[in-house]
């Protein structure tokens, strides 16, 4: 037994599920050393860019921050409350493209943090708002612990197949994780891009002049292989914001997935 617990361990570290354990200073990439002098021109407008994305963070995060708690709460009634008490961080990331992660602390309150690149990258509070309710959407949605539960449950699946077999129950394990991952990952995304959109329309924002965004992200085989297609995004947050107008226009509303 012991084996098989470190063997579905090992699967969970293979499977790229970085964001299982709450970010530590250790976790960070070390920052890239260079020689190359940068032009004092191009450090002001780094600098800028970054001021100009803090007043846009904070401003977003006042007016989204409770529209995500209050329905945080109603999806999870019974839950602690520290399971509703979203902390966002800004973290010094340098050198790393645009980014943004969930996460949880050893309390289990969830953490969402934005690398300055992503600071400086987006260039609207509508922009804030949809990554700002993507990430929420996540932790909401208890997309942690379901996936946990996923890629041990892969791991396990497939060990207990190769013992039967006579196969390696190591490689095993980890191939059931990584297919756990795959078959979820892209799911979970949707999901999140739904019940985000609904909640910065809850907020006030428009995804439509947002949504976009997606186009100028640095395109990246990992981004490729754990997200649907832009496109398919794009058209998909287009027609669910349609759908909310229309429903609007009615005294309907189109409700949260949680």
């Amino acid at each position: 037994m012991p084996r098989l617990i470190q063997t579905l361990l090992t699967g969970l570290r293979l499977s790229g599920l970085v964001f299982l354990a709450a970010c530590t200073q250790s976790d960070r990439p070390t920052p890239p050393q260079s020689s190359t002098q940068i032009p004092s021109g191009v450090t002001a407008q780094r600098n800028v860019l970054l001021s100009e994305g803090l007043i846009r963070f904070a401003r977003v995060h006042k007016r989204l921050l409770p529209v995500a708690k209050e329905a945080c709460q109603k999806a999870h009634p019974t839950q602690k409350a520290v399971r509703c008490a979203f902390q966002f961080v800004v973290a010094l990331d340098r050198g790393s493209p645009p980014d943004a992660k969930f996460t949880r602390d050893a309390s289990g309150r969830p953490v969402i943090i934005f690398n300055h690149a992503m600071v400086k990258f987006l260039k609207t509070d509508d922009e804030f708002a949809m990554v700002m309710a993507h990430e929420m959407a996540h932790q909401i949605a208890r997309h942690i612990t379901r996936g946990q539960k996923e890629v041990l449950r892969g791991a396990m699946n497939s060990a207990k197949t190769a013992k039967a077999e006579g196969r390696d129950i190591n490689q095993a394990a980890r191939s059931g994780a990584q297919q756990a991952l795959a078959s979820y990952t892209k799911q979970f995304e949707l999901e999140a891009d739904r019940n985000g959109t609904i909640l910065m329309m809850k907020a006030g924002y428009d995804p439509d002049q947002a949504i976009t965004l997606l186009n100028r992200l640095p395109k990246s085989s990992e981004r490729t292989n754990r997200h649907p297609a832009d496109p398919d995004r794009i058209d998909r947050v287009r027609a669910l914001s349609s759908q909310i107008r229309a429903s609007r226009s009615t005294g309907r509303t189109v409700p949260l997935l949680f």
